[in-house]
């Protein structure tokens, strides 16, 4: 099948074409149809799978633009949100459809001008979405889809209340379309109030990681977790590496830990302000950094094909954590490696991320390092830097939001 066989207008076809789309994706194949339709649509899919153009391809072929915003769609970070708009920017841009992204981190003054220019389709993170909608800047007056983008990642951050409050804003006679990689019972509540008679559409949802990723495990003790990161980095230099940890200032004292090693390593997470986000995020993808410190907040949008290597120095907290992690390598037909660091707490996440691998991970030592045993202590007498399930000291980046209130992004 190709993107001919849907029956789209011909400036879409052609704008697809020319952009290299040919063949749909599995999920773009299910959903496509439906949503052309004008049916609701719950998408169920993991990252990388095509999601954006199954939601972008149907509002496009039947948007015609008039000044009015007309489509809205919400993403979970700033990353995805850019991410999103560039292909809706270059894809719409063809059609004459104008796009504009917004997300917290940046002055409302220049994005209020960009809403005052008449975008057709808006796309935000929810509380910058939020802050316009109670404002009046952003009027959904004549808005006709709405595109809950990876909405289970909404709920890990706590932006449900934010999803809650963006569906009863825009008109009900909308068009809705929900993406998820999973369908835990907030979601599915959230979809059965806001979404009428959808269609599900799913792609494997219980995919495990792609085949050509190699993993490995290693269990030390707290007190071991950075020299035996520094000795398996020191192992694969010159490769393309991201590491995971769990805290959001946990990135910047691991990338400094790395660098006093000689590695070229820079730090993703909210600590940084937005522009050095997208810095750090051109260079790496440039290659000008060999290496990214992240979080599973700020990681979940890094798009880039040529990572080499996969380090969790903190495990997730889910085992889909760690499948939207190791993702990120073995993209495009290529090999991958993921490594992951563990501590005798980490039996539990362990175990689930075995099952949803079906398999167990091997295991690895590292040479000058007392392995330890899960479920049991640590060889040796644990000192003061040694943490529950290993984790620095910090917030975790991303949890805590309903506790603390609405988090804004």
């Amino acid at each position: 099948m190709t993107f001919d066989d849907f029956p789209l207008r011909d400036e879409l076809r052609a704008a697809l074409r020319e952009r290299g789309f040919v063949q749909p994706t599995p999920i773009q194949e299910k959903a496509i149809p439906v949503a052309l339709e004008g049916r609701d649509v719950i998408g169920v899919a993991q990252t990388g799978t095509g999601k954006t153009l199954a939601f972008l391809v149907p509002i496009l072929d039947r948007l015609r633009p008039s000044g009015n915003v007309q489509a809205i769609v919400v993403c979970p970070t700033r990353e995805l949100a850019q991410q999103v708009a560039g292909v809706a920017a270059d894809l719409g841009g063809a059609l004459g459809v104008r796009t504009v992204v917004l997300y917290g981190g940046t002055a409302l003054g220049d994005q209020r001008r960009q809403l005052e220019e008449g975008p057709d389709l808006v796309v935000g993170t929810p509380g910058r979405l939020i802050d316009f909608l109670q404002s009046a800047w952003l009027r959904p007056r004549f808005t006709r889809w709405l595109v809950l983008d990876e909405a289970d990642r909404m709920l890990d951050m706590g932006f449900i209340d934010d999803m809650v409050t963006i569906c009863s804003r825009v008109p009900l006679s909308r068009q809705t379309m929900l993406f998820s990689a999973t369908m835990p019972p907030p979601i599915q509540e959230l979809a059965g109030r806001f979404l009428y008679e959808p269609v599900t559409v799913r792609v494997a949802p219980e995919r495990a990681a792609a085949e050509g990723i190699e993993h490995r495990l290693f269990v030390v003790s707290p007190r071991d977790k950075e020299r035996a990161l520094r000795k398996l980095l020191r192992e694969h230099r010159g490769k393309k590496i991201l590491v995971f940890t769990a805290t959001r200032e946990a990135t910047s004292e691991i990338a400094s830990l790395l660098r006093r090693d000689g590695h070229e390593v820079v730090s993703l997470s909210s600590l940084l302000s937005q522009a050095n986000r997208e810095r750090a995020m051109a260079a790496f993808r440039a290659g000008e950094y060999r290496m990214m410190v992240a979080t599973d907040v700020a990681g979940r949008g890094i798009d880039v094909t040529d990572i080499d290597l996969v380090v969790n120095y903190d495990l997730p907290q889910s085992a889909d954590d760690y499948i939207h992690r190791v993702g990120r390598t073995g993209r495009a037909e290529r090999s991958g490696l993921a490594l992951s660091l563990a501590t005798p707490a980490d039996g539990r996440k362990i175990a689930e991320i075995e099952r949803r691998l079906g398999a167990p991970i091997p295991r690895g030592e590292i040479q000058g390092i007392e392995p330890a045993r899960l479920g049991g202590s640590a060889p040796g007498r644990r000192n003061g830097r040694g943490r529950r399930g290993g984790g620095r000291g910090g917030r975790r980046e991303g949890s805590g939001g309903r506790s603390r209130g609405r988090r804004r992004k």
